[in-house]
């Protein structure tokens, strides 16, 4: 269970990454302002960090010998 608890975490930060560096870029700037293409980039990220640590985490012991 704790591997599931390490890609939701990294999924939800790299989903958080691109919307947070978007959001920074002055006061005036607001989620309705965000295009479609952070959004986008923003979940696609978010997917496959949540994929790659779920398969690393839960590959046999004989592919992932050093990522555990």
């Amino acid at each position: 269970m704790q591997y599931f608890v390490k890609a939701v975490w990294s999924g939800a930060l790299a989903f958080l990454g691109p919307i947070s560096g978007a959001l920074l870029l002055g006061p005036e700037v607001g989620f309705a302002d965000l295009s479609t293409g952070v959004w986008v980039s923003s979940a696609v990220l978010g997917l496959i960090a949540f994929g790659g640590i779920l398969g690393w985490q839960r590959a046999p012991a004989a592919v992932s010998t050093s990522v555990r």
